[in-house]
């Protein structure tokens, strides 16, 4: 698996990322126990090792978190998507909650507005997305 992730402004460099202390342990914990199985658990357990670890309110804008709606664009599809980022128990397709361990959840863990990530999937395809907006 390979990440390629950037900001709007810079082709190569990784989007800050900003998480609680909270979340950080259950993100952890989760990525952990995932591990090396699925695609979404590595990609968590990266974003966890780089994450900035901030106190609710204290990053410069808001950013999304274990229970935030996040406004996205699919950089693959081309399309808008709105979902909950969720814990894997309480994930669910028809209710539009996206479990943090799945790849798009988390690809979505503490990123702001404006910022796109990138990964390549299991089967070598280049994923991406774009946040449009971060409601907590």
């Amino acid at each position: 698996m390979t990440i390629l992730s950037t900001q709007t402004f810079s082709p190569h460099a990784l989007p800050t990322i900003y998480v609680t202390q909270a979340d950080h342990e259950i993100l952890t914990n989760l990525a952990d126990a995932n591990g090396g199985r699925a695609l979404g658990g590595r990609v968590l357990a990266g974003e966890m090792d780089r994450a900035l670890i901030v106190e609710p309110g204290q990053a410069p804008r808001p950013f999304a978190g274990i229970g935030s709606t996040v406004h996205y664009q699919d950089l693959t599809s081309g399309q808008d998507r709105t979902v909950r980022l969720s814990l894997p128990r309480d994930a669910s397709i028809d209710n539009h909650r996206v479990s943090v361990v799945a790849p798009v959840g988390a690809a979505l863990i503490g990123m702001t507005a404006g910022e796109t990530f990138r990964w390549t999937d299991d089967e070598g395809r280049t994923r991406g997305i774009r946040v449009l907006a971060v409601d907590n």
